[in-house]
């Protein structure tokens, strides 16, 4: 083999390892398990059981829990992501005895399809597997910006509600009134509508299409103008609920005694940071959290030696926040209501 012809087939076998190798990291990098699903199936008796798991993914690495049907979760083990590719096993204890089911599935936006296998008298036995991401999908309110010709900059309000994979809604304009989409669709995080307007007798009919990745959806409009189709990039943000800024509540303690509680919230993204405010003293939360509008953190308190831990959970709605406080303050634990109202400048 001459040399020129070894130098071509070394570089064409490179080409190909790196661009298997791109892919493959690209695959890895798009797959994200992380979140709440749900899946049902109907038992040999008839009786129908709806299953929730909850998966977080740092890298490679699973980590959740899943369901059981008296209400109570497990932890899930051995939990894997290798691209598109995941799976776990979840260890369950009945009548003494140990039974490991074993998941695996292949994501696909917000589908998760595979097999569940187990051992059960000396013998595997499988089943089919496949669980929707629960969330909000498209719905929400989409807001992005476009500019015209003449150089101005206009901003553009589309609401959306999905149910199953349709999609429904309205484009705002900029006198406040709404057009209906039509045709809307949304599957795997794929969506497509239309919009039809009408000016000076004539009907113009704009198509989407995009991707959803979170709060943002990224696309391409296209539309027919004069018996030509333009085409632009449409890249439209969710407005997302924020719980930043003063709150306050009054607690009431079994006792009948009663204090004013405030808190200082700062957001970014999913991640809630401040503190607790009670007379004087103020103390910081942790491991704060919010997600489709479900607020969670936790108060660490010290006093004589020992830690008492608060847990806050909570529904944001608006200038209002409504739902649990957990704690063990005093040596018993006890759950108390939390109706917190936003502190308006």
């Amino acid at each position: 083999m001459n040399n020129k012809l070894h130098l071509w087939i070394s570089a064409s076998v490179t080409s190909v390892l790196l661009a298997c190798s791109t892919l493959s990291v690209a695959a890895a990098e798009k797959a994200n398990a992380s979140g709440t699903w749900k899946w049902s199936f109907t038992m040999q008796d008839g009786t129908a059981v709806e299953t929730t798991l909850k998966l977080q993914q740092d890298g490679e690495k699973l980590s959740g829990t899943i369901s059981r049907r008296d209400g109570t979760e497990a932890a899930i083990e051995m939990g894997k992501v290798a691209g598109e590719e995941v799976s776990f096993q979840v260890t369950r204890e009945r009548d003494g005895q140990k039974f490991v089911m074993k998941y695996q599935g292949k994501l696909s936006g917000d589908t998760l399809k595979g097999t569940t296998s187990f051992e059960r008298d000396g013998e595997t036995r499988s089943r089919d597997w496949e669980a929707r991401r629960a969330g909000p999908g498209a719905t929400g309110t989409w807001k992005w910006t476009i500019t015209a010709q003449d150089g101005t900059v206009r901003e553009s309000t589309l609401k959306l509600k999905q149910e199953g994979d349709k999609l429904t809604g309205a484009m705002v304009r900029r006198d406040g009134t709404e057009t209906a989409i039509e045709d809307g669709k949304a599957k795997d995080g794929e969506v497509s509508f239309t919009v039809t307007r009408e000016r000076n007798g004539q009907k113009f009919t704009a198509k989407y299409q995009g991707k959803l990745s979170g709060n943002v959806l990224k696309g391409t409009i296209s539309s027919e103008r004069d018996g030509q189709t333009n085409s632009r990039e449409w890249e439209a943000k969710r407005e997302v609920a924020s719980a930043a800024g003063n709150w306050k509540w009054t607690l009431s303690i079994p006792n009948g005694q009663t204090f004013d509680v405030s808190l200082k919230l700062k957001q970014e993204g999913d991640k809630l940071s401040g503190v607790v405010v009670r007379g004087e003293n103020e103390t910081p939360i942790q491991e704060g959290q919010i997600k489709d509008g479900a607020i969670s953190f936790q108060v660490i308190r010290e006093r004589d030696g020992q830690k008492f831990v608060s847990k806050y959970a909570g529904k944001l709605s608006g200038d209002s926040i409504k739902g649990k406080i957990t704690s063990n303050w005093g040596g018993e634990e006890r759950t108390f209501d939390w109706d917190a109202s936003r502190i308006k400048e």
